[in-house]
């Protein structure tokens, strides 16, 4: 509450300087009786956007503490870490996918090592049935979807597409 708090003076502090400077040049008062409309409509924006920024921060301090709950480090550290830097969920997945393919090629033969490769353990052996490639029709559309990914997926590894 205090960090939400904090962000609407800081936007409330913003926005009333921009309106004062911007009437100021065109002649008006900021504190005219003709003007509590915008007063109110700078209070309701300002509490607003602090209550959306804090909610993101919120989130984004929750996805960190799960991360840390299943053992992966953060994605986002540090004081401006959550705001500035720090990768999504689907970043790192898509790496954990990309690793998991160079290695697969490694052990094939069709790509070299290098020597950030070679401390790596062995990969583990996966099965082709982790992903479904074909649902029932009364499947959701996000199984669907998901199964018709995986299939373009294999057809890409098999050099089809």
């Amino acid at each position: 509450m205090v960090r939400y708090f904090t962000i609407f003076a800081i936007i409330l502090g913003l926005g009333l300087v921009v309106m004062a400077g911007i009437l100021a040049q065109n002649g008006y008062s900021l504190f005219a009786p003709e003007m509590r409309m915008m007063l109110l409509v700078c209070v309701l924006v300002a509490a607003y956007v602090s209550w959306r920024i804090s909610t993101v921060l919120k989130r984004r301090k929750e996805d960190a503490a799960d991360l840390e709950s299943r053992g992966q480090p953060s994605a986002r550290k540090g004081r401006l870490g959550g705001l500035l830097g720090g990768k999504s969920k689907a970043h790192m997945e898509r790496e954990a996918r990309v690793a998991a393919r160079r290695r697969k090629l490694i052990a094939e033969g069709k790509l070299e090592p290098e020597e950030a490769d070679m401390a790596e353990p062995a990969p583990l052996p996966t099965s082709e049935e982790e992903a479904p490639t074909r649902v029932s029709s009364s499947a959701s559309v996000k199984e669907k979807m998901a199964a018709r990914a995986e299939r373009v997926r294999r057809a890409r590894e098999e050099g089809k597409i």
